[in-house]
């Protein structure tokens, strides 16, 4: 595994600075995020109050993923006497730590960033100045409030099951498990987009900074079980 981390750290590092430049130096975001606002209604593709979507694509999920959280705690406590959870002790506490460390991570960026939701930008019909990525706000017309649009907050609990790896040994299952946070994580991320409340390249950092993460804390555990372990 060791060496698996480390490739991924590579390839979700080298992916992060391209969707940043990308991002950053072009109009892709909104490419993308026009095809999902019609500006003779003044509306985006998902009606943000209806209620059976903001149900099974934001609160269920939300909900969901803690109770995943909640059943990795109670399962390490009954590992001292349950067969099946002793032997997922490492897989099921990295996955607790990710489910912890992502959405944390991805929150203490999203207030230091101040970048507007796509539904706040002018461009759509809010009252912020559109800026890219890396440009200030003008002059004069910097929001009063600070805006907490990126990255992506919902989609990282999904993108956070990545850790899922953990608790499988053979590769064809972890990639299973790479595609159920993919599939899980992106459509979380999609509908967040619909309603008007990220850029692509919010959803796409956030799953590539998650990927990171999974990563490096499967390498500090490694690191860590190599420290303590025994000694020949």
């Amino acid at each position: 595994m060791p060496a698996t981390s480390r490739s991924v750290v590579l390839l979700s590092f080298a992916a992060l600075l391209l969707t940043l430049v990308v991002s950053g130096f072009t109009n892709l975001d909104f490419l993308v995020q026009d095809r999902l606002f019609d500006a003779d209604t003044q509306s985006w593709l998902w009606d943000k109050g209806e209620p059976v979507a903001r149900l099974f694509l934001y609160t269920g999920p939300k909900i969901a993923l803690a109770a995943l959280a909640a059943a990795c705690l109670i399962a390490l406590m009954a590992s001292i006497r349950w067969d099946w959870a002793r032997r997922r002790r490492r897989g099921l506490a990295l996955l607790l730590i990710s489910l912890i460390i992502v959405p944390a991570t991805i929150g203490a960026l999203k207030t230091a960033t101040n970048v507007a939701c796509p539904a706040r930008s002018d461009r759509y019909g809010g009252n912020v100045p559109t800026v890219a990525l890396f440009e200030r706000y003008p002059d004069g017309e910097r929001p009063q409030e600070r805006q907490r649009c990126f990255p992506a907050g919902h989609a990282s609990g999904g993108f956070a099951l990545f850790a899922l790896v953990f608790l499988f040994e053979g590769q064809a299952a972890r990639r299973r498990a790479v595609a159920a946070a993919l599939v899980i994580g992106g459509t979380m991320a999609a509908y967040k987009m619909a309603i008007g409340d990220h850029f692509l390249s919010h959803t796409l950092i956030t799953m590539e900074i998650a990927a990171l993460i999974v990563a490096l804390t499967g390498m500090a555990a490694d690191r860590l079980v190599e420290r303590i372990g025994p000694r020949p």
